[in-house]
């Protein structure tokens, strides 16, 4: 991990999981994100080394990987962190995020993978003013999903949209409602600003294109699921056949991500009619309009 400066006062630590780093006070900073398990420790060490100290923590959605060192700084710096109240019931409970992408109990596996670390001091954005610091709602890939901008006018959008080189190898992204996840990715190419940094991959001076290629992305998944659906499928079957056009691996974690995302397309498509359910033989499938 390392320390690269975006602005006068902004600072971000480059990684699978962007860490936003803004200067609060001479020595002092806040963080935008903590990462993975285990990377509070690295970004301890980053921030310490500099003379820094850590004021609190702004969380732009509560995922297992951005609030992953979450415990470990809010404990040595006796610190908050701050979140959308709709996110902040997803971090109090440890269960609640694997129950909703499972659709019931999880598994313990599941659990574990998706394990929250609960009531340790979050506080809601929407009932605090954190100098020089602004920020904006971007649903789609969580209900209370934001992105933050500094006072350098250095965006730090989350998950609101995924990198051209991700796509190209990736496609797929989780997400909890399509239709604003296609408004959130019209609305973030209006934003102002000098960098837009994402919380997974690089930074851009322009995101227009990006945001583009996004919404062209999510244009072929939607294509997809009506190829697989042209004749009444499960939802099973469906899945088989997703599995197949984006080369995903088959584990617990990637069928929970997979399931709850196409069960969001699929709504989005009966909502927009093109899409029809019934039941055939007590079975419910779908079939492209």
């Amino acid at each position: 991990m390392e320390l690269k400066q975006a602005g006068g006062k902004t600072y971000y630590i480059p990684g699978r999981t962007n860490i936003g780093v803004f200067k609060t006070g001479e020595d002092s900073v806040c963080l935008i994100d903590t990462g993975s398990a285990g990377d509070g420790e690295k970004i301890d060490e980053i921030i310490s080394g500099r003379g820094w100290k850590i004021d609190y923590i702004i969380n732009t959605h509560t995922h297992i990987d951005h609030l992953g060192g979450n415990a470990y700084l809010m404990q040595k710096y006796g610190i908050p962190a701050y979140c959308t109240e709709f996110d902040m019931a997803f971090a109090h409970y440890a269960d609640l995020e694997a129950s909703y992408m499972n659709g019931g109990k999880p598994a313990g596996k599941l659990r574990r993978i998706f394990a929250h670390p609960g009531k340790i001091g979050f506080r809601s954005i929407e009932e605090n003013s954190l100098a020089g610091i602004a920020w904006t709602p971007l649903p789609g890939h969580t209900f209370g999903m934001i992105g933050v901008k500094t006072s350098d006018g250095i965006w730090f959008l989350a998950d609101s949209y995924l990198s051209c080189d991700y796509i190209q190898n990736h496609r797929f992204g989780y997400l909890c409602d399509v239709g604003k996840y296609v408004e959130t990715l019209t609305y973030i190419k209006t934003l102002e600003g000098g960098l837009f940094i994402p919380a997974h991959g690089i930074a851009e001076e322009d995101i227009a294109e990006t945001a583009d290629r996004n919404i062209e992305n999510v244009a072929g998944l939607l294509a997809d699921l009506k190829d697989i659906c042209q004749d009444f499928v499960s939802l099973d079957r469906i899945l088989q056949g997703m599995y197949g056009k984006l080369g995903m691996r088959v584990n617990v974690a990637n069928h929970a991500l997979l399931s709850s995302t196409i069960k969001s397309y699929l709504a989005y498509l009966e909502d927009e009619k093109e899409l029809e359910c019934k039941f055939i033989d007590r079975i419910m499938m779908w079939k492209a309009v």
